[in-house]
């Protein structure tokens, strides 16, 4: 009789557990397609998880399928990949793809190859005003193909090497005493705006990107499921044992 319940314990939890990887992969597959071809954010030297967080959720929010970590000039001091940011995200980070790079060069390289030109964030007088007040001019010196939109750290900004390697220079027009905002902040402004700038994408997403969401999903859960399963095996060992010596005795 324990056997046979157990079994169909096991039955039970190995069909639920294939519904919803079916269930999973389904959700997947509807967010790729509504997912933007011609956006990227690079975050550069990004040392507050929760303005890393928060950004996540804007990509998540517009539809940027990507979000790259490069880390120039100082070792990171959080696992873009890891547990604790896709908490502060509210799971944001597992419906974008991140992708950490070593060096500044790396991830140009990568961009190019890939047909995206970049725009740094940064005060200078060439920028191009973010929002626009001509919608055409910004589209006409913004948008010319694919975009990458570089932000750097709230004290620092973008590295040298940054700037000088991008294309085009953004700049949020500020009139008060502060002269600049949060990260995240200026990150939601500038993205949204160049979201209605460009209008609905007319490249696809990268067709790629099903497959690394559940990847980048299986590398997060798979150790909890492990763990979950570990702690059900030795509890139900517990029981097993006090049942034989209840017994015996």
């Amino acid at each position: 009789m324990r056997t046979r319940a157990l079994a169909a314990a096991i039955f039970t939890r190995q069909t639920s557990s294939l519904a919803y990887d079916a269930r999973f992969r389904s959700k997947v597959d509807g967010l790729v397609s509504r997912r933007r071809g011609d956006l990227l954010v690079v975050l550069e030297d990004c040392t507050d998880p929760a303005n890393a967080a928060s950004i996540a959720r804007i990509c998540d929010g517009f539809g940027v399928p990507e979000l790259l970590f490069v880390s120039s000039r100082a070792p990171p001091k959080f696992d873009p990949c890891g547990e604790g940011l896709r908490r502060l995200s509210a799971s944001a980070t597992q419906w974008v793809k991140l992708t950490s790079y070593a060096s500044v060069d790396d991830c140009y390289d990568r961009l190019r190859r890939d047909g995206f030109t970049s725009a740094a964030c940064v005060m200078d007088d060439n920028s191009i005003l973010l929002p626009a007040s001509d919608d055409d001019i910004a589209r006409r010196d913004l948008l010319g193909g694919p975009l990458a939109l570089w932000f750097g750290t709230e004290s620092r900004g973008l590295s040298p090497v940054a700037v000088s390697g991008a294309d085009q220079k953004v700049l949020i027009p500020m009139v008060g005493q502060v002269e600049s905002l949060n990260l995240a902040a200026a990150a939601a402004i500038i993205i949204a705006e160049t979201c209605r700038l460009a209008g609905p994408s007319p490249a696809p997403p990268p067709k790629d990107l099903a497959e690394d969401l559940l990847f980048q999903h299986a590398s997060w859960h798979e150790p909890q499921r492990r763990l979950r399963r570990r702690t059900a095996a030795a509890a139900r060992g517990e029981i097993f044992r006090q049942r034989r010596r209840a017994d015996a005795g």
